[in-house]
């Protein structure tokens, strides 16, 4: 019963670890890099193949500037980290492109 649970636990940590990861524009390579690992490691956290100590995913936390209850939480992201995300993507554009983007945007869900 236990390995099950583990496996499950090992997944959905993986998904939402590498999620936030590409959320906030870091590569497995620096992710590897900051944690002084192997990125190898980092992908086989990302695939669930491994359950990362949690002194690992304590600090994966603080790098992904968010928690650890985040990356074991089993629901999807709600709206507001979706905005939360599209704004560390648009953080390092100029304000030009900033609005320009979120012109697009704003057609985009008065479409849908």
């Amino acid at each position: 019963m236990v390995k099950p649970i583990r496996r499950s636990l090992a997944r959905r940590l993986g998904r939402n670890m590498g999620d936030r990861r590409r959320a906030v524009g870091l590569t497995q390579e620096q992710l590897a890099e900051y944690l002084d690992i192997d990125t190898l490691t980092v992908s086989r956290y990302e695939t669930g193949n491994i359950l990362p100590p949690l002194t690992v995913v304590d600090t994966v936390a603080r790098l992904l500037n968010t928690t650890i209850a985040d990356l074991l939480a089993e629901e999807s992201l709600p709206p507001l980290e979706h905005a939360e995300r599209i704004g560390i993507w648009l953080s390092g554009l100029s304000v030009v492109d900033r609005d320009w983007i979120e012109g697009v945007v704003k057609q985009l869900v008065q479409r849908c």
